[in-house]
């Protein structure tokens, strides 16, 4: 799915346009001309039809240069390591991550606790990945014509960030991860992680950029007007509230 000349849809589950394996997350590409990158990879089970979808869109996974994980939840990293060794493409992911993403450690990024809750087949692994950068507040990264911005916003895990990726002529894209979803809806889960306090610190952090689109992990993306949904949640957490949970 074309969003715009930049970014492409290449996955999506049941909590999302239900278009390859029901558990991957929405998975984008970004096109920036000599080079293209993955945000997130879905859980691994869909690999083939992500590199089918881009090759149909005409692009080729010889000019993928990075693999960028918003966070280390199967349903957004199961598939790094596959496509990382098809690629040749660079893992990168927030630093604190990198060890727990290289030891496929299924009890820290609660995939045990997932599976036996129907989220991901029984049978389901979640293979390691080795990640080549290790990402920190602020990070810019390049990707052909495209500037890549990191912003840590920690609270659906401790191991959360968001892009803000800037095209040529101005438009602002927020790749959010499970942070922040469409109608200013979080992602709350009974995982040992999870902070109430600071995702609505994160929300608040992200409700200081201006964001043209929207592009969440899961749900439909904002295609205009994407910081009126990261300030009703803001809003709501600035009065003591929760925002509705996608779960």
């Amino acid at each position: 799915m074309k969003i715009n000349d930049y970014v492409y849809l290449v996955a999506s589950g049941k909590m999302g346009f239900d278009w390859t394996h029901p558990s991957d997350c929405n998975v984008y590409l970004l096109n920036g001309g000599d080079e293209i990158a993955l945000i997130d990879t879905g859980t691994g089970e869909s690999v083939d039809d992500i590199l089918n979808h881009i090759e149909e869109y005409g692009l080729s996974i010889k000019k993928m240069s990075y693999i960028l994980l918003t966070h280390i939840h199967a349903d957004h990293a199961g598939g790094a390591s596959r496509l990382r060794s098809i690629t040749g493409a660079k893992v990168a992911v927030v630093e604190q991550a990198r060890e727990v993403l290289a030891s496929g450690n299924e009890e820290a990024i609660d995939l045990t606790r997932a599976r036996a809750a129907g989220f991901y087949p029984q049978d389901y692994r979640f293979i390691p990945c080795e990640a080549e950068i290790g990402l920190r507040e602020g990070d810019r990264i390049k990707i052909g014509s495209l500037s890549v911005h990191v912003i840590l916003t920690p609270g659906h895990s401790q191991y959360d960030i968001s892009f803000i990726v800037e095209s040529p002529d101005g438009i602002i894209h927020l790749f959010s991860g499970d942070t922040i979803f469409f109608d200013g809806k979080i992602s709350m889960l009974n995982t040992y992680d999870f902070n109430i306090q600071q995702l609505a610190v994160s929300v608040e952090k992200l409700n200081r950029e201006r964001v043209d689109l929207l592009l969440p992990g899961h749900l439909q993306p904002a295609l205009s007007n994407g910081s009126w949904h990261i300030n009703k949640a803001h809003n709501i957490f600035k009065n003591l509230g929760i925002p509705p949970n996608i779960v």
